[in-house]
């Protein structure tokens, strides 16, 4: 019985929490703002359309994709027309732009690339979420603004299940394809940033308590922090102050009590790599991650903005506190 008073009473603080930011956010624009976090993509209803800057968009294709299952891969991306160049991914490629990896890896994943507007910002879609199965999208997003790569539009796919980390070997070899060499020393920690975010997010899967978001956004404010560091000091910082940034980036997150030490120091350690590369003084990595930031928000950060701006917010606040002790009142019987 207490237990299902728990779970009730969570229930109705929930829905109360959201009745109130909903009535507020109508209050602010007149319309329902959206809760979910905007993915940044902008699609156009002629197919046949093409980026002059960019070219046709290019599909980055497992290698080892059967031709069945490359059709079903182009299927999955909409691809119905010839407006758009390939280019297959191998083992060999891993080799070529991490300098490790199998040469003889088997290759799934795809990705298919196209450039979006200067100041768009860099956005991925997931279309196979049941089938990439270690990687999010954010966390794709994070590792691409680390290797370099802005203003770009990119759906992942599979056919067959797979952890997902090849398709950023898959990305950067379009844009090699294209004409645009990425850093090597850049696309090598984004790799690691990628692997290391991924498998901590996997051990903490059957974690209540952990969430992504939180990661990924600890991820960005981990970048942040040692680029002031950087702007300010006129020099990265020290493995000590590394690790401090990390554990403050997790304590702002939620996320102290729940990253073992062991996270925390591979996490630390991808940020003295991080650190170490151009990307510590581009100002056009700041802005992709600060576009990152808000995406990852989404609606909820755009009403308690707008809803600080009029007074709205404090409103809400003690709506739901006072709803919350009601229900306390209510289940305390």
């Amino acid at each position: 019985m207490v237990k299902l008073k728990k779970i009730l009473f969570a229930t109705l603080v929930a829905v109360c929490s959201f009745t109130n930011v909903m009535l507020a956010s109508a209050q602010i624009n007149g319309t329902m703002l959206s809760a979910t976090p905007n993915s940044g993509f902008v699609e156009d209803d002629d197919d046949d359309v093409i980026d002059e800057l960019w070219g046709t968009p290019i599909l980055a294709y497992g290698g080892s994709l059967s031709p069945e299952q490359l059709e079903e891969t182009k299927a999955i991306f909409g691809i119905t027309n010839s407006q758009f160049d390939s280019v297959a991914v191998t083992g060999e490629d891993l080799v070529r732009f991490l300098r490790g990896g199998n040469p003889n890896a088997n290759m799934y994943s795809s990705a298919l690339i196209t450039k979006g507007t200067t100041g768009s910002g860099t956005a991925v879609s997931i279309m196979t979420p049941d089938k990439i199965t270690r990687v999010t999208e954010e966390q794709y997003t994070n590792a691409m603004i680390t290797a370099g790569i802005t203003d770009s539009i990119v759906y992942v796919a599979s056919p067959v299940p797979v952890t997902g980390e090849s398709a950023l070997t898959g990305i950067y070899k379009a844009y090699a394809d294209r004409g645009t060499d990425l850093e090597q020393d850049r696309m090598e920690v984004a790799q690691q940033e990628l692997e290391t975010t991924s498998s901590i997010a996997n051990e903490h899967a059957e974690n209540e308590d952990f969430d992504s978001t939180d990661l990924d956004n600890a991820l960005i404010d981990i970048k942040l922090a040692l680029a002031d560091i950087k702007e300010r000091d006129g020099e990265t910082a020290s493995d000590a102050k590394v690790a401090e940034v990390v554990q403050d980036a997790l304590k702002k997150n939620n996320l102290d009590q729940i990253i073992t030490s062991t996270q925390a120091e591979s996490l630390a350690n991808f940020a003295r790599n991080f650190q170490n590369t151009s990307a510590i003084d581009s100002a056009q990595v700041r802005e992709q991650l600060e576009g990152l930031a808000n995406n990852i928000a989404g609606g909820l950060r755009q009403i308690r903005d707008a809803a600080e701006g009029t007074g709205l917010w404090t409103q809400i606040q003690n709506g739901v506190s006072r709803l919350v002790q009601m229900a306390r009142n209510f289940f305390s019987r």
